[in-house]
């Protein structure tokens, strides 16, 4: 019995630790920028051979498949489609799945098509553990295009809709200006069949809210919004002031950016001394094997998160000045684009711009904008950004953090830098 408990100890630590090897191989692998298990739909796991003869797994491009995928992410970026239409789509293009030993090649399912158009893979990107390496596989979609999708997927659930019943641009952006519920579409037949359009309160419509809310003409309710673009717009020399008062900010914040930034690069180089000592006093007998691999974990990791700031610092600011560069031209030009694009790419600039739409009984609107408009659209920061202006730019940046609205935080959005493309025309992209 306690030979039976000794080896079954031992059975246990050994499959323990195989598991642990196992997923640090795995963990490496998605460092370097290799793939872990089966590739997507589009590529193909393939063995070669390098220079010394040694086998090497990889992954390539399938020739049946990748273009019928490039196809899928590029039609589906349009706009034109939704996933269940892409799906009879690539079907009728012949998209099977990859067939195995087991289970045949068969027609890929709806959810199949949605985690191909939401994964990262085809933009040249590895995902392991929650986190995102650059990977060694050819990207199989631009990365604008691939935006661009997620842009869509997007729009197409805020909208809470079925694209085959009652669609139009304008759902999932409006919302009943007396009580804030939904604004749901709903047909109306007069005696000699006319079909009229109109948008109605949903807590009106299923009785949840004491809403008196009227149904509101869908073509008012357009012409309505069409104008509060107009309103909103940002004269040209409004824009002006806002950018150097983003500038301004900007500079503020780069500066303590850039004392960190030291603080880290002094830090780096401290850990790699220490590093080197310790692999020093290993040669000398000081300090055994095993403290020496946790010490070099240690300082491994440290030095990886280091890195990944010290990089991040100088890139953050230019994506989000770029970034914040390209809301000013669209918020100073947005009515323009809006009465310039068709309607599915109206759908993407009402989601892109405001959060919600609320319309009134007299077709008012009274948007509530999304980050950075939020902050663009504001009358206060606007106006704080004129009187900066005449005053010949010459306020402290404390003044200028203390603008309602205007911080870090909202500069640089949570969601990060990824554009959300609205368009594939001659007009500007949402970012």
């Amino acid at each position: 019995m306690l030979l039976h408990g000794i080896m079954s100890s031992i059975a246990e630590f050994y499959s323990r630790n195989l598991a642990n090897e196992v997923s640090k191989g795995m963990s490496q692998k998605a460092i370097t920028g290799g793939t872990n298990g089966k590739a997507p739909m589009g590529y193909l796991n393939v063995v070669k051979k390098d220079e010394l003869g040694r086998e090497m797994r990889t992954v390539d491009l399938d020739p049946e498949r990748a273009p019928i995928v490039k196809w899928a992410f590029e039609a589906y970026a349009s706009g034109n489609y939704s996933t269940a239409s892409l799906r009879d789509e690539l079907i009728d293009r012949g998209l099977t799945t990859v067939p195995t030993p087991k289970p045949p090649k068969k027609a890929p399912s709806l959810s199949a098509v949605h985690r191909m158009l939401s994964n990262r893979y085809y933009k040249g990107k590895v995902s392991f553990r929650g986190a995102v390496y650059e990977g060694m596989h050819e990207p199989l979609v631009p990365t604008e295009i691939w935006y661009r999708v997620q842009a869509v997927l997007s729009s197409h659930r805020a909208s809470g809709e079925k694209t085959q019943v009652h669609d139009h641009y304008l759902k999932g952006s409006l919302y009943c200006g007396q009580c804030g519920s939904r604004l749901i579409m709903t047909k109306a037949k007069n005696r000699q069949g006319v079909i009229y359009p109109y948008f109605m309160c949903a807590g009106r419509h299923s009785k949840r809210t004491n809403c008196e809310q009227k149904a509101m003409y869908i073509p008012d309710v357009e012409r309505a919004v069409e104008d509060y673009y107009k309103q909103v717009q940002i004269p040209e020399h409004i824009v002006t002031a806002l950018r150097e008062l983003v500038t301004s900010e900007f500079d503020r914040l780069q500066a303590t950016t850039k004392q960190q930034q030291e603080a880290y690069t002094r830090e780096r180089e401290d850990l790699i001394a220490e590093r080197t000592k310790l692999l020093q006093a290993h040669y000398a007998g000081a300090v055994p094997l095993e403290l020496l691999k946790t010490e070099q974990e240690r300082i491994a990791k440290r030095l990886a998160f280091l890195e990944a700031q010290i990089e991040a610092g100088t890139l953050e600011y230019e994506q989000a000045q770029a970034h914040l560069e390209d809301c000013l031209a669209l918020a100073g030009d947005c009515h323009a684009i809006y009465m310039s694009i068709d309607d599915s790419l109206r759908r993407t600039a009402n989601q892109a711009f405001f959060d919600k739409l609320y319309i009134t009984e007299a077709d008012a609107v009274d948007g509530q904008a999304g980050e950075p408009f939020d902050i663009l659209f504001n009358p206060e920061v606007q106006s704080t950004a004129l009187r900066r202006k005449q005053a010949g730019g010459d306020q402290s940046g404390d003044q200028t953090a203390n603008v309602a609205g205007l911080n870090k935080d909202q500069l640089v959005p949570p969601r990060g830098f990824e554009p959300l493309a609205f368009g594939t025309g001659n007009r500007r992209s949402i970012p």
